[in-house]
């Protein structure tokens, strides 16, 4: 049964290569140090126009990477992420780490 759809899944694997040179020659840029070239690509796809965030909390807050709060009266701790936000950013994010 393998046989049958190897050379299916081989051809897909080469639409999937060309596909990835293809979107990772899109980017405009030289990538951030520490990011790869497609991830770079999906986070500047994803995000759209960064000019839209006034600060690097709101970012993290579109992202779902900032740190939740338990509030009670006059203390603030703070804990592990949200994962709240953007799923196919916060993936290509998590992926980093």
């Amino acid at each position: 049964m393998l046989g049958n759809s190897q050379p299916v899944v081989l051809s897909l694997q080469q639409k999937i290569d060309q596909l990835t040179l293809k979107l990772q020659s899109a980017t405009q840029c030289q990538a951030p140090r520490g990011l790869g070239k497609m991830t770079s690509v999906i986070i500047d796809r994803e995000i759209g126009d960064w000019r839209r965030f006034n600060n690097r909390r709101q970012i993290a807050s579109y992202t779902g990477l900032c740190p939740s709060e338990y509030s009670s009266g006059g203390t603030r701790p703070q804990s592990c992420v949200t994962k709240h936000g953007n799923p196919r950013l916060r993936a290509a994010l998590v992926e980093l780490a």
